[in-house]
């Protein structure tokens, strides 16, 4: 007598999903927690970026929840898995439903690094990228993909491919928009990462809280490279004929690109935070303010004594009219910008002080002068910046 042939084993890849997805929303939240506290602790009034950014971090939560289940419904096993093809239905209902909530996540996400960026007001011809940012995000990234996911009546058409009642589509997506919103989300993520790196080569601050800075922006590299992935993936949409197995990849990039997009978004306001670990690793040559005058603070060699003033440099002149430089974190969200330490909030005052030795030929004795000038204004004057009080002592 013949034994039964052993059930065939199926390849189930639901750790390989599970593990970079579930780690990487875990992490995320817990940044922008600590952003939120942070905030909080030094009481800075929140924002449109922040709420923003805490409405993604909220649909990243509930979009990794839709897409457990869409995992224990077949996502990473074969189609032609026994145990897949009697939930079919609901792993296509809650990958729909999953899709949905990561697209309006993703807008969410860029909507809130845009607001943070206009907030910083670097000039007129960022602010016009920025702007065509997110109108490229809001057409390309969110509109398109949701008219094309809502673009069947009845609804149950939208998800369910085998439907065979009466019904239409409008709207339809194919793999070339697919790709316009790929290429259009690597667009933003370039953008956003290289635009504030050039304005930091036209504002004076010391070496370390430069590098503090550009390694905050650099890190939106991992995001950009999971879009570029998730772009490539696509592909699998169309040509497949096992789409519970062949597009697991696609779905472990999509999470990873808003989950890491949500880290990186919460990472500049912190800046300050790290700023004490930078100090620890970074040389001690590197914590020396950049571009300091020739001969620093004291004697010059002329005899006189120079105090060096703030106001010239383009870091002052690049401020929001009317914000004091010397404000810390709870007043405006360019204070990221300030490497400056034990900064106090008030108005700007500058005061010149010269001091001279004058001495007389015709006699032994000496008369010392001091001559001093001094100014006080809220942001720059042009009359201030042509010519100074000069007042004799």
């Amino acid at each position: 007598m013949e034994e039964d042939p052993e059930p065939q084993e199926w390849p189930n890849q639901r750790l390989k999903i599970m593990i970079p997805v579930w780690t990487l929303m875990v992490i995320s939240t817990i940044f922008l927690v600590w952003r939120c506290v942070y905030s909080l602790l030094r009481s800075r009034k929140f924002m449109a970026c922040d709420y923003l950014l805490i409405m993604a971090t909220v649909l990243n939560i509930t979009a990794t929840s839709t897409n457990q289940v869409v995992i224990d419904n077949g996502l990473g096993r074969h189609i032609l898995d026994p145990s897949v093809l009697p939930n079919i239905l609901k792993y296509s209902y809650y990958l729909w439903m999953t899709q949905i909530i990561n697209i309006i996540a993703v807008a969410c996400l860029k909507w809130s690094i845009c607001a943070w960026l206009l907030v910083l007001n670097f000039s007129k011809l960022y602010q016009g990228i920025i702007w065509l940012s997110i109108l490229m995000v809001t057409a390309f990234n969110f509109l398109a993909p949701v008219f094309t996911l809502f673009g069947c009546i009845p609804l149950e058409k939208n998800w369910n491919h085998g439907y065979t009642g009466k019904g239409k589509c409008w709207a339809v997506g194919t793999l070339e928009l697919s790709y316009t919103q790929g290429i259009s989300n690597i667009i933003t993520d370039v953008v956003y990462m290289a635009a504030p790196l050039i304005y930091l080569s036209r504002v004076q601050l010391s070496k370390r809280t430069q590098w503090g800075i550009r390694t905050v922006f650099l890190l939106s590299i991992p995001a950009t490279i999971c879009s570029i992935f998730k772009t490539i993936e696509l592909k699998e949409i169309v040509e497949t004929r096992d789409p519970t197995w062949d597009t697991v990849n696609l779905g472990i990039w999509s999470s990873a690109e808003l989950s890491i997009g949500i880290l990186i978004a919460s990472l500049p306001p912190l800046r300050k935070a790290f700023d004490s670990f930078f100090k620890m690793i970074l040389p001690s040559t590197l914590a020396n303010s950049a571009k300091t005058p020739k001969y620093g603070y004291g004697h010059s060699s002329d005899g006189g004594i120079h105090l060096n003033t703030f106001q010239g440099s383009k870091a002052y002149h690049s401020r929001i009219r009317g914000e004091s430089v010397l404000g810390g974190d709870d007043e405006s969200e360019r204070a990221i910008l300030e490497g400056e330490e034990n900064k106090e909030s008030g108005i700007l005052k500058s005061t010149k002080v010269t001091v001279t030795d004058e001495e007389d030929g015709s006699s032994s004795s000496k008369d010392g002068g001091v001559q001093i000038y001094e100014q006080s204004n809220d942001w720059p004057s042009p009359q201030l910046e042509q010519g100074e009080r000069r007042h004799a002592r």
